[in-house]
């Protein structure tokens, strides 16, 4: 009987190593696959974010911001124009007539201005803040006017902008799941506005932020403000690597609004520099003291000073 005992019990811790063995080699190979098809996902989004900036709506064509002031506002190549158009364009395009909030333009006579197809020789223009902003074109340039809290300005496009072929792409960190990150939104009892400074001085933001999201990493509890998008929410924060191997101005990070159990995923794989480090003409929104994180986020963009 003894012996019966001893040889059934290796038998049986025999089969409990294979069974066990066997689970370790399918969770490894789960992962694996988990790991291949995630850097996949992220290598097209990745490409789709290229695709973005280089594209007409991008950040790499921009080639001008002019604030406009009360009353006319000329614009053209010429240097005797209020708002100085890049060489090789028309000296006089026209002149923006700011007039109470609102932004009036009027064509240079024999100058080629068009709406669409349409040419133009008077129209108001619909700011950015609106669903769509007016978006006039002479040639390659193109400009449509920008509202920023209580200033009006133009922000001009060069589709033929030297910048858009010459752009080498994006270093990023290698995609680690680990920084695919479960957070619980903590709704505000009520949203708050608050004023986010930009790189432009004076010059402020004043997004919604309806609550916070928590969520932990590396061991610690954190906590940041998000702030309200059109489909989601917009958090810009700050981290460990700012500063050294990412933008010394913070970074930016989208997630979707929080599903029915209050939770969200926040993907710092897709951390995206803001569009300042593409263009020294855009407005970007800087990471307050309150989303500065006490760790180092090494996923998403990463940022090498200009020489």
């Amino acid at each position: 009987m003894r012996t019966g005992v001893w040889i059934v019990k290796p038998h049986r811790i025999v089969r409990s190593a294979s069974a066990i063995a066997a689970i370790f080699a399918l969770t490894a190979t789960a992962q694996v696959s988990a790991q291949d098809s995630y850097e996949h996902e992220l290598a097209e989004w990745r490409g789709q974010r290229v695709a973005t900036l280089k594209g007409p709506d991008g950040w790499l064509n921009l080639a001008g911001l002019y604030w406009l002031e009360e009353g006319p506002n000329s614009f053209g190549a010429s240097a005797d124009n209020d708002l100085v158009a890049p060489a090789g364009s028309a000296p006089k395009l026209g002149e923006f007539l700011v007039d109470n909030g609102t932004v009036t333009f009027r064509t240079e006579p024999g100058v080629d201005v068009f709406l669409g197809e349409s040419p133009v020789t008077e129209t108001l223009l619909v700011d950015d803040q609106e669903k769509e902003a007016t978006l006039l074109t002479a040639g390659s340039l193109a400009w449509t006017v920008i509202r920023r809290m209580d200033r009006l300005g133009v922000r001009l496009r060069d589709y033929d902008h030297p910048a858009v072929t010459s752009f080498a792409g994006i270093e990023t960190y290698a995609a680690d799941l680990d920084w695919r990150i479960e957070a619980r939104f903590e709704p505000y009892a009520e949203p708050r506005k608050i004023r986010v400074a930009t790189v432009v001085e004076g010059l402020g933001w004043e997004p919604t932020v309806p609550g916070t999201l928590e969520f932990e990493a590396r061991g610690q509890s954190l906590s940041l403000e998000a702030y309200r998008s059109d489909d989601g929410f917009l958090i810009v924060f700050a981290d460990g690597t700012t500063g050294n191997t990412t933008y010394p101005a913070g970074r930016y990070l989208a997630a979707n609004l929080p599903s029915d159990d209050g939770t969200t995923i926040l993907d710092f794989n897709k951390a995206y520099n803001p569009p300042c480090v593409f263009s020294e003409f855009a407005t970007c929104p800087l990471a307050t003291p309150r989303n500065r994180l006490p760790v180092a986020i090494e996923a998403g963009e990463k940022y090498t000073p200009k020489p």
